[in-house]
């Protein structure tokens, strides 16, 4: 095994039920969201193409409402 050659230390942002957001911003239709949980980079290509679908169709087959933004759980007080 060699020597380390770089390391990086990095955010991992959670919400309170540790899923993504992927939706609309509120007030803000042109903007998209994906967002809120670390391990979002595993999906990277899958998130993608739900955005893309939803900039370039306005809609996608898949299920977005688990990723809502206005879910309950994100608005605890």
């Amino acid at each position: 095994m060699g020597p380390i050659i770089y390391t990086k230390t990095c955010l991992y942002t959670l919400i309170p039920d540790r899923d993504f957001i992927i939706d609309h911003l509120p007030g803000q239709e042109n903007v998209l969201l994906a967002v809120g949980a670390g391990h979002a980079f595993k999906f990277a290509s899958l998130i993608g193409q739900l955005l893309s679908e939803l900039a370039i169709d306005g809609s996608t087959a898949s299920d977005l409402g688990p990723f809502k933004i206005d879910r309950p759980i994100l608005h605890v007080v």
